[in-house]
């Protein structure tokens, strides 16, 4: 703790955001073993980037930003190591889908442009907000919100087409 009775940045966002980068990277990466150390080496990034006197304007946004380019790294490490990149299509979901309209979405989404898959993702999956995933993201929030207004429109027009 530090002078003023907060705990320290880094300590703070370990407690706030450690359970949302696991399902981040689970999302990414399946469930496999690697996604703590995914986690932890995302908070020691942070760290060092806070001991060089990075302080970012939104830090949480930082940090995710962080863990998509590990996660991203990790991706071209597998790819050179010959692995098959993980297919968010394939993971099984838990419960079985009832609703018609909610598989229809999924489906709808995992067509998207990569680029609109991860706004998406990362606003309503992980609860970032615009300045966060602009920070995440290393754009302007403008381009946050218009990316993230075409994609749900994209959804939209898609199931809308499909459903007459």
């Amino acid at each position: 703790m530090d002078t003023t009775g907060q705990p320290p940045l880094l300590e703070r966002l370990f407690t706030e955001s450690a359970g949302d980068l696991t399902r981040y990277f689970t999302r990414r990466h399946g469930g496999e073993q690697g996604v703590q150390d995914l986690v932890q080496e995302t908070f020691l990034e942070m760290a060092r980037g806070l001991r060089d006197g990075k302080l970012p304007k939104c830090a949480r946004g930082y940090l995710f930003g962080i863990a998509r380019h590990l996660s991203q790294a990790t991706w071209r490490r597998r790819e050179q190591d010959k692995v098959l990149p993980f297919d968010a299509a394939a993971v099984e979901v838990p419960a079985p889908v009832e609703d018609d309209r909610v598989e229809a979405a999924r489906e709808t989404i995992s067509a998207l442009d990569p680029v609109q898959r991860e706004i998406l993702d990362l606003r309503f999956a992980q609860g970032l907000s615009y300045a966060e995933i602009a920070e995440a993201l290393s754009i302007p929030i403008g381009t946050v919100r218009s990316r993230l207004h075409h994609a749900v429109a994209e959804v939209r027009h898609r199931l809308e087409s499909e459903n007459p």
